[in-house]
């Protein structure tokens, strides 16, 4: 892959690796006995505060529509962590993200059928394959399914193609100041609902669930940046397919933290999603 392919993708990579941190974390989390409204609470929290610090652009004023778009922007990515961390809470991580990571098929179609194009079947079909890839990336952790945890992956997967169309436009300009608008509103929702549903709010929380709960807010800080920053580069389609780099990613973080090996259908998939991944790169300039 060319020097000027890679550094065109490089935020995407940059998002699908913070993501992968903030993911890996969260099983973390909840076996120290945190719950899915903490954990969301610390997470948007800490990222707008994050976000407000770093923040230096003059405001600019906003359109009506420019406004809705936003607030749209932010319900919706709200519901896709909240829909995942939940699902990750009733499932293994693995198959989680299996059922998650059909929103980059779902992305590319919903792009075609919007932008009045053709279906591309050899994109469609490197996909599929990238799918199959994580599939074959998570045999061996094929236990515990709970229809309502792929139910909740389902609905994060409708959500992020919802957040990916609605950001390819000119008026979401990627940048902290992005990041601080869409955080408000999921922010306070989650505190108040934490604060309603928990017995002791403050006095339940350990040290332990702070620790795990700030590493996922970290992740999903940077992945939540670069995301954006990809889309409004190369496009919502094109950041979707490398996306499918999360999962080797949290396989790599695994390894690092748990000392985990890895199998020969882990090394297997991984071939699958890169090959699949730098193919479509070769031919999916045409979807900016």
């Amino acid at each position: 892959m060319s020097n000027k392919i890679f550094s065109s993708i490089f935020t995407a990579i940059l998002s699908a690796f913070f993501f992968s941190l903030a993911a890996t974390t969260a099983p973390y989390f909840y076996g120290v006995g945190g719950g899915v409204f903490l954990l969301l609470s610390v997470r948007y929290v800490s990222t707008f505060i994050f976000a407000s610090i770093l923040n230096k652009s003059p405001k600019k004023i906003k359109s009506k529509a420019t406004h809705i778009r936003l607030i749209l922007i932010s319900i919706f990515q709200a519901i896709f962590i909240a829909s995942y961390m939940y699902s990750i809470s009733l499932i293994p991580l693995s198959l989680a993200v299996v059922v998650i990571y059909t929103f980059p098929i779902i992305t590319f179609f919903v792009n075609s059928i919007l932008k009045s194009r053709s279906i591309d079947f050899l994109s469609a079909a490197a996909l599929l394959v990238s799918l199959f890839g994580i599939w074959i990336l998570v045999q061996g952790d094929s236990s515990d399914w709970n229809l309502w945890g792929v139910f909740w992956g389902l609905i994060a997967s409708l959500a992020q193609v919802t957040v990916n169309i609605l950001s390819r436009h000119k008026s979401v300009e990627s940048g902290w100041g992005l990041i601080q608008y869409i955080m408000v509103l999921p922010s306070v929702v989650f505190v108040l609902i934490y604060f309603i549903v928990t017995l002791e709010p403050i006095a339940s929380v350990s040290s332990e669930m702070l620790l795990w709960s700030i590493l996922s807010a970290m992740g999903m800080t940077g992945g939540i940046y670069f995301f954006f920053r990809s889309i409004s580069i190369i496009g919502p389609v094109r950041t979707s397919n490398v996306m499918y780099l999360e999962p080797i990613f949290t396989i790599i973080l695994g390894v690092i933290l748990l000392q985990d090996m890895l199998g020969m259908n882990q090394w297997l998939g991984m071939f699958i999603i890169f090959t699949a991944t730098i193919s479509l790169e070769r031919w999916g300039k045409k979807y900016n």
